[in-house]
């Protein structure tokens, strides 16, 4: 055995601790990347005073919805490492509703632009409730990006929210067929249709989400409501 194998027997595995502090400072520094690429992406797209033609102006438009998505997956990846050692702590405040599902629209606009897509919003600005701003927001993300990536070109999203009793509901409507017998196993981490469809897909983001949902003692599920429609529906208490 070598004196490198030796030393690797040898070596205390890394605690839990340790191995959070590892993976967050490595997504802190990936996240910084992909950041700075995002801002310098939208700085130049928006910029009126150059004009691109339609080529160079797609292959920013990619580039944009590369790096959205590696933002998703990384702080998925995050968000997953701390729900599997219980280290999700959230950090409840009372919130407008309408103010989180504006900003997770802004954080992958650049997807429905890419595939033309439109949105339809039913959200009364008065709906307030006591949340984890950031984490909600992850759910609103993922929950968007995955209407988007299973939906066709020039398909239209519908979002619902509104006041049920002592809960708020969230209705994300789109084209589309959940393929699985049961439809609330796409749920389950890792299950994802995306390598059958040819898309990028890890299998975390549903999972996250509903784990995060369960964490505010709300319900998530997802159903086929004809063969050309699936709504994604989330409940958080008030």
């Amino acid at each position: 055995m070598t004196t490198a194998e030796n030393a690797l027997n040898s070596a205390s595995p890394l605690s839990i601790a340790q191995r959070e502090n590892f993976i967050e400072n490595l997504a802190h520094d990936l996240k910084s990347s992909v950041y700075s690429q995002i801002n310098a992406l939208n700085i130049i797209i928006s910029d009126e005073k150059y004009h691109y033609d339609d080529m160079h102006l797609d292959i920013l438009k990619h580039l944009m919805t590369s790096n959205i998505y590696m933002r998703d997956v990384i702080l998925n990846v995050l968000s997953n490492f701390k729900i599997q050692h219980d280290r999700l702590k959230l950090e409840k405040t009372n919130r407008s509703m309408a103010e989180s599902l504006d900003f997770a629209i802004k954080s992958i606009s650049y997807m429905f632009k890419e595939k033309n897509q439109t949105l339809k919003i039913s959200c009364p600005n008065e709906i307030f409730a006591t949340y984890d701003e950031i984490e909600i927001r992850r759910v609103l993300i993922n929950l968007l990006s995955n209407a988007s990536k299973y939906s066709s070109t020039n398909s239209l999203i519908e979002i619902i929210i509104k006041k049920e009793n002592d809960f708020i509901s969230v209705e994300i409507i789109n084209e589309g067929k959940i393929e699985f017998k049961n439809t609330d196993d796409v749920f389950k981490m890792y299950e994802t249709e995306s390598k059958k469809r040819k898309l990028r897909g890890s299998g975390l983001g549903l999972y996250i989400s509903k784990k995060i949902i369960e964490a505010h003692k709300g319900t998530i599920s997802a159903k086929n409501a004809d063969n050309q429609t699936v709504i994604f529906t989330f409940k958080i208490p008030v």
